[in-house]
């Protein structure tokens, strides 16, 4: 189960192909979803920070919860918009692939974006699925199963 609230994003690495997992809730993905903008248009906006959510901002927050399926080897990388303003998908997949430590990888992550400008904050977080992971749903999970 993950949750989720503004532009911080969550990708999976599964089977060698990267996937963003979360939809950032800002201005721009909110025009493409709506097909008024095309995600090449959005890379290129001077509107990339407007965020529709985020905490602090006002007393209540909807946060936005999806279950996924985990499966043995799943590489999860949690990031700010730090790393992902900074890093295309292709170069944050090319680095999650390489055959380094979870400790090796959040580094040259954090580098990659830095030697790209670094404009924010970067924040990194790289959880490894093994295959001793116990798989329950929810209603198991909420039953106490």
């Amino acid at each position: 189960m993950l949750g989720h609230i503004g532009d911080s994003r969550c990708y999976r690495l599964r089977n060698g192909t990267l996937e963003q997992i979360t939809k950032d809730h800002s201005l721009l993905q909110e025009q493409m979803d709506a097909g008024l903008i095309t995600p090449e248009q959005a890379a290129t906006s001077t509107n990339k920070n407007l965020v529709t959510r985020a905490l602090g901002v006002e007393d209540a927050v909807l946060l936005e919860v999806n279950e996924h399926r985990v499966e043995p080897g799943d590489l999860y990388c949690m990031c700010s918009d730090g790393l992902s303003d900074m890093l295309d998908d292709e170069s944050i997949g090319r680095i999650l692939l390489a055959p380094s430590t979870l400790e090796e990888k959040v580094g040259q992550l954090v580098d990659a974006a830095n030697a790209n400008g670094g404009r924010d904050n970067i924040s990194v977080l790289l959880a490894l699925a093994n295959s001793g992971t116990r798989k329950r749903g929810l209603i198991s999970r909420w039953l106490g199963q």
